[in-house]
């Protein structure tokens, strides 16, 4: 709409306020005189007719503001649109291109963007031992311009980039903490990257647990779905070697919550493979939790029927009767029962290590 309309308005408001005045005067030199009454009726007239106009105005220029805004807002809503678009391009070009000159171009892409997803795919690839040298350094690079534009996270970057460069792999967890996991919002990444910074410090109960979240939070973002299963099967696996280990050592409560760990989510492939059950049972037959015991035996029969796991699951069977009994017949046989039990368990670990 024309911004110039309502100072039309106000200058015919002006020029028709003259045009009044004027015929008043010719009025009052053909009659001489004008009784009070006329003229206060024509000033009435005229301011009113004066007021409605300048309402009609403001009217007009106030749909005139609306409309712009709209329109303005409209256009912002478009340019976001295509601002996410453009990132979810190059961060599916970045994670699952098998072109490098593709994907050198998505990540210097997503050096110009100001957002927290692009920041984290970027500090992902500069970070990754595994990915083509020419990619790290175009992460790297985009990185900088980002720091540049991106003042949010101006000097986080920088520190980020420092830490990648030196492998200092505590100190990038703590920043990623400090800056990704205090919000409302949760990222994939953020986890993903913490977790893998982790494995490579061999803490793998904590990489596992981060992994964990990472997989979780990817059920929205869908991104390094591959990625993150891999990361979590080796990591299982080296939660079952050290496991076994502590059981062995005697640290019986500590291989429990490696083995609860590891096996968390697994499907029943992967149970089987790991033989997650019987080394439960193992463990809470260690910590003389005999009835736990005998529920991962009645879980390992489900999944895998072993001669191992049968010999336990009855030696528990008879523990669990004796242990409604009382006296010392009872007692002597319990005993008897748990060394037979302890005896079988070393069995069982030694075959399965």
């Amino acid at each position: 709409m024309d911004n110039s309309h309502p100072i039309s308005l106000g200058s015919t408001i002006q020029n028709y306020s003259s045009r009044s005045i004027r015929r008043m005067m010719l009025s009052g030199m053909a009659t001489l005189t004008i009784p009070p009454a006329a003229l206060a009726d024509s000033v009435a007239g005229s301011g009113a007719e004066t007021s409605v106009l300048f309402i009609v105005a403001f009217a007009l220029a106030t749909i005139a503001v609306s409309v712009l805004l709209i329109v303005g807002l409209t256009r912002w809503g478009h340019k976001q649109d295509q601002i996410e678009n453009m990132m979810s391009f190059c961060i599916k070009y970045l994670v699952e291109s098998k072109n490098e000159h593709e994907k050198r171009e998505a990540a210097s892409a997503l050096g110009e963007a100001q957002d927290p997803d692009a920041l984290l795919i970027l500090i992902n690839i500069a970070d990754d031992d595994d990915a083509d040298e020419g990619l790290r350094r175009t992460a790297g690079e985009a990185l900088q311009t980002m720091s540049r534009n991106y003042r949010q996270y101006s000097s986080m970057i920088i520190d980020c980039l420092k830490a990648v460069e030196e492998k200092d792999h505590k100190r990038l967890i703590d920043l990623l903490l400090e800056t990704f996991e205090n919000e409302k919002r949760k990222y994939a990444q953020s986890a993903y990257l913490i977790g893998r910074e982790y494995m490579r410090m061999e803490q793998y109960p904590d990489a596992r647990i981060w992994l964990e979240h990472a997989r979780i939070r990817n059920k929205k973002s869908r991104v390094y779905i591959s990625q993150i299963s891999h990361l979590i099967v080796v990591c299982n696996q080296h939660l079952f070697i050290e496991g076994d280990m502590l059981l062995r050592s005697g640290d019986y409560r500590d291989a429990l919550d490696l083995y609860a760990l590891g096996s968390h989510n697994l499907n029943l492939e992967d149970k089987k493979r790991y033989s997650v059950h019987i080394r439960l049972a193992c463990a809470y037959c260690k910590l003389h939790h005999y009835d736990d015991a005998y529920q991962e035996t009645l879980l390992s029969l489900q999944d895998q029927e072993t001669e191992e796991t049968l010999v336990l699951n009855k030696l528990l069977q008879e523990i669990r009767k004796i242990r409604r009994k009382t006296g010392d017949l009872a007692q002597a046989r319990l005993e008897s029962f748990a060394a037979e039990v302890d005896s079988h368990v070393d069995r069982a670990m030694a075959e399965l290590t």
